[in-house]
C-alpha cells in the first residue's frame, strides 16, 4: 500500500511540475491526484476494482471508509487547518472579520436549507426521502472546503480581498459545517418531533461548539506561548536548536486538535484554526527569526503532503460509483451550484451596504466593497474536497434504516460532486481571474487594513498584558543571519525583476548581502524564470514571513487610522 501511495504522490507531483511549466491551468493540480488515485483504487484490492490479489483479500468501502476517517481526522486535519491559521493574514482576517462570518455562518446555514429543501423535494427522483437525511447530508455538501480552495487560491496568489475572503469563510464554514453535521448526526435528537425543539436543540448546540471551540483555541494558544515563555526559552533552551522548536510546534497540532475533540468535546477545526493564529501572532516576538522562517516552512510542506493525502483518498473511493450515485451526484451539483448563489450574492449585498454606510466619505480603495466580478468569483469558488468524503463515510446506521443503500448513494454522489467541482471549476479559476481581469501572481495592490477601535484596544491588551507575559526581550531571543540573508536576496530579485535597485541605507548589512545576492542572480538569470513582483509565498503559505510588516507599520497604521477619524 505505502509503495503504491508513495509513487503516486512523487508521479502527482512530476505532473503538477510539468503542467506548471507549460502554463496548463485547465486542469489543477488536486485533480491530477484524484485521477491518478482512482487508478490506484482499480489496483488496490477493492471491490471496486482488483487487477492484483493480495494475501490481506478484498478491502470494501467500510473498511476503507473507517481508515480513511481515521487517517484524516487524526493526522491530516489537525495539519491543514494548523498551517492554513498559522500562515494566515491575521491584519486583514480581523479587519474583514464581520464580513468573513457572514458568509461562514449565514452562507452555510442558507445553503443548508436550499439543498436540503431541493434534495427532500426531489426525493422520488434519487430515492433519499428522509427529512433528516437530506439536510444532514446538505449540511456536510454545502461548505467550500479550504483543502481545495486553498490549493487553488494560495497558488495562483489572487487579488488580497478575494483572497482572505474566500481563505477565511472556507476555513470557517467548513467548521460550520461539521458542526451542523455532528448535531444532526448524533442519535437522541430528533426523539421529540416539535420543529421548535429541534431547531432550538440545533441552534444552542452549534453556538456552544462554535463559540466554545473559539474561546478554548485562544486559551490552548495562549498556554502554548506562555509554555514556550516560561519553559522553552528560559527552562530548556529549546530556541537554541532550530529543528526540535519546529517539531515542537509541529506536534502542537495534533495536541490542540485532540484535546479539543476528545477531552473538551469541541471542534477540533476550530480549535486548531484559532490556536495556530494566537500561536503565530506572537511567534516573531517569542522565536528567533530563523526559527519563525522554518516553522512556516515546515508546516507549508507538512500541510501540502496531507493535501495531496487527501485528494488520493477521494480518487480512490471513486471507484465505488455507479448509476445510482450518478444521477443523484448530477443533482446535488445543480443543489450546490443553487444553494451557493443563494447564499453568497445576497449577502454580499448586505456586506456592501453595511461598508458603504460604515465607511462613508472615505475612498473606494478603504471601503473593501466587493464589485460583481469578485462576487463571481466568490460564487465560483465554492469547491468542495476531501472532508465532505469522510463526513459522509461517517453517517450512522440510521441513513439506512428508512431505504437500504442510501448511505452509498449519498458516498458515490459525493465523490462525483467533488470531481465535478475541482475539474469545471477549479480548473477554470486562472481562465476567469484573467477574462475579468482581476489581479493575481503579485501583480494586486497591498490591502487596505484599517486600525480602528477594536484594533486599537487589541493593540492596548497585547501591550500592557500579553507583552509581559508572552514576548521576549531582544538580549534572550537567538540572533540568526539566515533569513536576513534570504530576505536581502528576495529585495535584490524583486528589485532586479524589475529593473530597479532598492536604496540601502548607509551602514546596513543589506549591502553586503545584496551585492553578492546580484552576483548570484545575474549568473543564474533568475529573473528569466520568475515573473516579476513574484515572491516566496509558495514555500511559505499564505504570507511570506520574510516580508511581514514590522512594528512601524502598525504605529504608522495606526496614526493613519486616528486621521481617518477610526
Amino acid at each position: 500500500m505505502l509503495i503504491f501511495a508513495a509513487a503516486s504522490m512523487m508521479f502527482a507531483l512530476l505532473i503538477g511540475n510539468i503542467l506548471h511549466e507549460f502554463e496548463v491551468s485547465f486542469i489543477s493540480e488536486s485533480m491530477v491526484i484524484i485521477l491518478i488515485g482512482y487508478v490506484l483504487g482499480i489496483i488496490l484490492p477493492t471491490r471496486g476494482g482488483s487487477v492484483v490479489s493480495w494475501a490481506i483479500g478484498d478491502v470494501g468501502v467500510e473498511e476503507e471508509g473507517l481508515a480513511m476517517a481515521g487517517v484524516l481526522n487524526l493526522f491530516l486535519l489537525p495539519i491543514i487547518i494548523f498551517e492554513a491559521g498559522w500562515s494566515m493574514n491575521h491584519r486583514a482576517f480581523v479587519d474583514l472579520m464581520l464580513t468573513i462570518l457572514t458568509f461562514a455562518v449565514l452562507g452555510t446555514l442558507i445553503s443548508m436549507v436550499v439543498v436540503g429543501l431541493l434534495i427532500n423535494a426531489t426525493c422520488d427522483v434519487h430515492g433519499v426521502c428522509s427529512v433528516r437525511a437530506a439536510f444532514t447530508y446538505a449540511a456536510l455538501i454545502s461548505a467550500v472546503d479550504p483543502v481545495a480552495t486553498l490549493a487553488t487560491y494560495a497558488h495562483l496568489q489572487v487579488d488580497p480581498l478575494l483572497n482572505i475572503c474566500v481563505f477565511g469563510e472556507s476555513v470557517v464554514n467548513d467548521a460550520v459545517a461539521i458542526v451542523l453535521f455532528r448535531v444532526l448526526n448524533t442519535g437522541g435528537l430528533f426523539t421529540d418531533t416539535s420543529f421548535n425543539v429541534v431547531s432550538g436543540r440545533i441552534a444552542s448546540q452549534t453556538s456552544l461548539l462554535l463559540f466554545g471551540s473559539v474561546g478554548l483555541g485562544v486559551l490552548l494558544g495562549f498556554m502554548l506561548m506562555s509554555l514556550g515563555q516560561r519553559l522553552i526559552t528560559k527552562v530548556s533552551r529549546l530556541t537554541h536548536s532550530t529543528s526540535n522548536c519546529v517539531l515542537f510546534m509541529f506536534l502542537s497540532s495534533f495536541f490542540i486538535y485532540s484535546f479539543a475533540e476528545r477531552a473538551c468535546g469541541m471542534s477540533g477545526i476550530i480549535t486548531v484554526l484559532f490556536g495556530a493564529m494566537f500561536a503565530s501572532a506572537f511567534a516573531k516576538y517569542q522565536f528567533s527569526s530563523e526559527v519563525t522562517m522554518f516553522c512556516a516552512f515546515t508546516l507549508k510542506q507538512a500541510a501540502t503532503l496531507a493535501d495531496m493525502v487527501v485528494f488520493l483518498m477521494v480518487g480512490i473511493t471513486a471507484v465505488y460509483c455507479d448509476v445510482e450515485g450518478l444521477v443523484l451526484g448530477l443533482l446535488v451539483c445543480a443543489f450546490c451550484l443553487v444553494g451557493r448563489a443563494a447564499a453568497v450574492f445576497p449577502l454580499a449585498l448586505l456586506t456592501n451596504l453595511c461598508k458603504e454606510m460604515y465607511r462613508r466619505g472615505q475612498p473606494p480603495e478603504k471601503k473593501l466593497t466587493l464589485d460583481w466580478r469578485k462576487i463571481f468569483m466568490m460564487w465560483h469558488a465554492g469547491l468542495r474536497g476531501g472532508i465532505a468524503l469522510v463526513l459522509t463515510l461517517e453517517l450512522g446506521p440510521w441513513v439506512d434504516q428508512e431505504k437500504p443503500g442510501t448511505k452509498d448513494r449519498l458516498r458515490n454522489a459525493t465523490v462525483l460532486v467533488i470531481v465535478f467541482f475541482l475539474l469545471f471549476f477549479g480548473g477554470s479559476t486562472k481562465i476567469l481571474l484573467k477574462w475579468l481581469k482581476i489581479p493575481m501572481e503579485g501583480s494586486a495592490e497591498p490591502l487596505y487594513v484599517h486600525h480602528g477601535r477594536f484594533w486599537k484596544g487589541m493593540h492596548v491588551v497585547r501591550d500592557r498584558v500579553l507583552r509581559r507575559l508572552l514576548m521576549l526581550n531582544d538580549d534572550e531571543k537567538e540572533s540568526s543571519t539566515l533569513p536576513h540573508i534570504l530576505a536581502d536576496l528576495a529585495v535584490v530579485e524583486r528589485a532586479l525583476s524589475t529593473a530597479t535597485l532598492p536604496e540601502v541605507p548607509p551602514g546596513a548589512a543589506v549591502s553586503i548581502a545584496s551585492r553578492r545576492g546580484s552576483d548570484l542572480l545575474e549568473r543564474s538569470n533568475i529573473t528569466q524564470r520568475r515573473p516579476p513582483g513574484a515572491q516566496m509565498v509558495s514555500l511559505f503559505g499564505v504570507q511570506d514571513p520574510m516580508h511581514i510588516d514590522d512594528e512601524s507599520g502598525d504605529e504608522s497604521a495606526e496614526e493613519e487610522s486616528e486621521s481617518d477619524s477610526g
